[in-house]
Parts: structure tokens; sequence; C-alpha cells
């Protein structure tokens, strides 16, 4: 079967990767619903009047930001954390998350895997984040679940940490896998604007300097596909990795009634 999914871009100054996954077919013939759950890079550029166009014309209330607290004592807070009208919660993916570290603790994560593939060491760096950090998971999750309106989850890119959390939202509303790849490979399309503002933050001497290289940070189907066939390996699916870090029947009930349309 076939799944034909339109990307859905936001287009607000201050941001270069900014989506909502509306119309994405779900469980039970149902799909998610309009301004309820976005996707983007990160948010410490977002202009007064972008915050006002996020706010009023997609119901943002919620952020999740999965930047470590290296990053933000290096780049900053960003202007949504003194809106009181947005809920900002923080969470790294990393197992060690020191702001006083000199080394970022992407670098030790990625060292340790066994040389291979540029495909297969993502996939397996991604599942280090969902291994190493379920609090996270679990945490991000319920933040969906209990959000007044719409949720925005974000990273530095908003393609690897981002897209790693996404890929185990959409698994559990029931999510065809050929539309979570597709999903994921959309950052694709905007990977020249996205790398341009982090090498700008970069010169500003940001956690980002150094970190990022064109061909080096593409989103291909085959790190998608490689990191649930490893959570299907690893852990029975998403479903059973869900169930033994603590996700709950009442949890389920209130991501699907939020997050999906008949």
């Amino acid at each position: 079967m076939t799944i034909t999914t339109a990307i859905t871009w936001i287009d607000v100054e201050g941001v270069n990767n900014m989506r909502d996954l509306v119309g994405i077919p779900a469980k039970d013939g149902r799909k998610i619903a309009a301004n309820r759950l976005l996707r983007s890079d990160n948010l410490d550029r977002l202009t007064p009047a972008s915050i006002e166009t996020l706010v009023h014309q997609h119901d943002l209330t919620d952020v999740i930001d999965l930047r470590t607290r290296y990053e933000l004592s290096r780049i900053g807070a960003g202007p949504l954390r003194q809106d009181p009208r947005v809920q900002v919660t923080t969470g790294s993916l990393y197992p060690e998350d020191d702001p006083r570290a000199v080394i970022p603790p992407w670098r030790e994560t990625m060292s340790a895997i066994t040389p291979t593939t540029r495909n297969e060491a993502m996939a397996a760096h991604y599942l280090e984040y969902l291994e190493a950090r379920p609090d996270t998971v679990l945490a991000g999750l319920r933040v969906l679940g209990s959000a007044r309106g719409a949720t925005d989850i974000h990273c530095a890119a908003g393609k690897d940490r981002t897209g790693t959390l996404m890929a185990v939202v959409l698994t559990a509303l029931g999510v065809p896998r050929e539309a979570i790849v597709t999903d994921y490979e959309a950052t694709n399309q905007r990977l020249d604007r996205i790398m341009a503002s982090l090498g700008e933050a970069g010169a500003a001497g940001s956690a980002t300097q150094g970190a990022y290289s064109g061909p080096e940070q593409t989103t291909p189907a085959e790190i998608m596909t490689n990191l649930l066939d490893l959570v299907e390996q690893r852990h029975g699916g998403v479903a059973n990795y869900l169930d033994r870090i603590g996700w709950q029947g009442e949890d389920q009930a209130r991501l699907e009634s939020h997050l999906l349309t008949a």
C-alpha cells in the first residue's frame, strides 16, 4: 500500500524546519488533527511576530526542547521560555548532560559505535537515544497527551533527536511505517537552510560550531527504516518498548484523544 502524505510546512521567521503533521493516517482510520503535533529545528530565533502567529494561528501551547544543557548553556534559552502562554519542557536524549563539559555529549556517544556505514551508525545512535533516556521519552509523550493545544518537538536541526522521538510518537499512534519514513525524509527539503542557520550560530560560538556538514547531515529513508528494525530486534517493537518504560493505557488513551481526529 502506498501512503501519500503531504508535508505541511509552517513558514515563520526565525525557524527553518517547522511542519504540522496534520493529516497523517493513524489507527482505526483516524488521522492526526491540525494544530496538535508540530516539529521543528530550534526556536531561539523566533521573532515576536512569529510567536504571535504560532500561538494564535497554530494554537501553540507546549514545546518539548530536546537539546542538552551543554547546548543551552552556550546558545541560550530562547524567547518562548519567557512567554506565559507556552510551557517549555526540556529533556536531553544523551546519558550525561553536563553544561560545564568541554566535549559535547554526542561526540562521545558516536565514537562508541562500531565503525560501519553512516546509515547504520546513525540508526544505532538513534537507538541509543531511546535506551539511554527513557525518562525523556516518557515525559515527552505525556506532555503531548496533556497539552492544551499544539506541541512542538524540536532539537537543534530538528532531524535526529526530533526524528527519533517523532518516530516513537507516530508508531504509538498507529501511523504506517511508510508515512513515518516520509516525514523523516522531509527534512532534506530544508537542509540547506538549516545548515546555514546552524553555521551562523557556530560562528557566534554556540555548541553547533564545527558539528555539521552538508552531505553527512541528510535524512535518508534507510536510517529511519534501520532504527525501526532495531527497535523490533531489541525491544519487540515500539509498543513493547513503551510498556517497559512505564507507558500506561490511560497515557495512550490521552495521546490518541488529543492528537487524532476522525
